[in-house]
């Protein structure tokens, strides 16, 4: 089954609308991007576009390439300052230069629907955190709507990023899932592709997994994004994947739409509880 993430991002949407119109307050979403990331950038369009959909004010601030930490951690601090931005994003990845994580502990707790900054990785560490991180809310999703069990099933969590990753394998651990987790120095990862039930992968090596690879009725959620030739790709060779898969993620319009649905889910359950 190849999953329509547009389709189910949209109905998503439709119901946020409904709860939009019960919060009286002016509410913007602010974003951060440094450089001119093409993939980045068609993840900031789709928030542009929601964002309009929903009558949430949409605000992007651009830095160059070369910015330092210190000086973009003010800015970003700067932002989060400002009371109608209720969200603040920053976009990632951030150029090899920048501490990233410095950089995300200048969002207020309260205002980050990424749940990026260490206050609130902490809290969903312990499973306490009201928000789920977008991507794992959407992978979430899409297990409980197919009824997908989780709980004793292998699962491959390859990159080990601060969007996908870290919070998808934490969250299959405490979903009591075996979680093997793989990176770029991992040797013989074409053996752990086979072993898996479920993979998620955000590794950004188009063509990484090919249908020869997969056992029979895996399920793969595809949270690359890569630019090759002009064109957006995931991690997957689509053609023959989507012949061994029971459920794929295409790549665009698979994971990405919803997890920018869940990103103003999360946008609006934090501007309710806010001042």
């Amino acid at each position: 089954m190849v999953i329509d993430g547009k389709q189910l991002a949209s109905e998503i949407i439709e119901e946020l609308k409904e709860e939009r119109k019960k919060i009286a307050k002016k509410i913007r979403l602010a974003v951060v991007l440094v450089g001119n990331d093409p993939a980045s950038l068609s993840f900031i369009k789709q928030k542009e576009k929601i964002a309009k959909e929903l009558e949430i004010d949409f605000r992007l601030s651009q830095y160059p390439e070369n910015i330092k930490t210190k000086e973009l951690r003010q800015k970003v601090s700067t932002i989060c300052r400002v009371t109608d931005n209720r969200g603040v994003v920053v976009q990632l990845p951030l150029p090899s230069h920048i501490n990233t994580q410095v950089v995300l502990n200048a969002i207020l707790p309260q205002k980050d629907p990424d749940v990026l900054c260490e206050r609130n990785l902490g809290t969903f560490y312990v499973n306490r955190l009201k928000i789920l991180p977008p991507v794992v809310s959407a992978i979430k999703f899409l297990l409980e709507k197919y009824q997908i069990p989780v709980e004793g099933r292998t699962v491959l969590l390859i990159g080990r990023g601060q969007l996908v990753g870290k919070p998808a394998a934490l969250w299959f651990l405490n979903q009591r899932a075996t979680v093997m987790i793989a990176n770029s120095k991992t040797e013989h990862l074409s053996d752990l592709i086979k072993r898996a039930d479920l993979i998620v992968t955000s590794a950004g090596v188009p063509n990484l997994i090919t249908g020869d690879l997969l056992k029979e009725g895996v399920v793969i959620f595809d949270a690359a994004v890569v630019s090759e030739q002009g064109k957006l790709v995931g991690d997957c060779e689509f053609e023959s994947v989507k012949e061994k898969a029971a459920l794929v993620t295409p790549v665009p319009g698979g994971l990405g739409p919803l997890t920018v649905a869940f990103l103003f889910k999360n946008l609006l359950f934090l501007a309710k509880i806010q001042k």
